[in-house]
């Protein structure tokens, strides 16, 4: 055990997760949380089967790119903490849930769906980030970093919100 591991209060070591030599196993959470990001792109490929024209791939791209953000944040979330604690899971099945929405209204977000995505995708990143900022109350200097993303994400939420309300294209 480590100098830092040794001194991270008892609270902090329960919700981290613990890393071996031998590698790190993948959880049915982990597994679960991938296939409600299998959808997202299944829906992202109909919404480019029904708009195969410049505006369409630019359309899906950016979609693409929000997607694979979403996806990488909390699969981050989940490498450095335990899937298997409680709170964690709790907040992946939030994750999921919103996740759901959020690609379900993929083949419309650049129209009726727009808002819905925009709320959704906020929700999860604003979410997501505020729990682990709670979550790390014991530990000052790792709590500052995702306090950050949350302020950066806070501020995007606002972008992407009055962008999914303006209608239109």
């Amino acid at each position: 055990m480590s100098s830092s591991e040794q001194s991270r209060p008892e609270a902090l070591d329960r919700i981290l997760r613990r890393h071996s030599d031998d590698g790190q196993r993948v959880t049915q959470m982990e597994l679960f949380f991938d296939l409600v990001y299998v959808f997202a792109v299944t829906q992202l490929l109909h919404l480019l089967l029904e708009n195969l024209n410049v505006t369409g791939a630019l359309h899906t791209l950016l979609l693409l790119l929000a997607v694979w953000w979403a996806w990488v944040y909390t699969a981050w979330i989940t490498n450095g903490f335990d899937p298997d604690h409680t709170g964690i899971r709790a907040m992946l099945v939030g994750i999921m849930l919103t996740s759901l929405i959020m690609a379900a209204a993929l083949p419309k977000a650049f129209g009726s769906r727009g808002l819905v995505f925009a709320a959704a995708y906020a929700l999860m990143q604003i979410g997501r980030s505020l729990f682990v900022v709670i979550s790390l109350h014991h530990d000052a200097r790792l709590r500052r970093n995702f306090e950050r993303i949350l302020a950066w994400s806070s501020v995007a939420a606002l972008l992407r919100i009055a962008g999914g309300s303006a209608g239109g294209n």
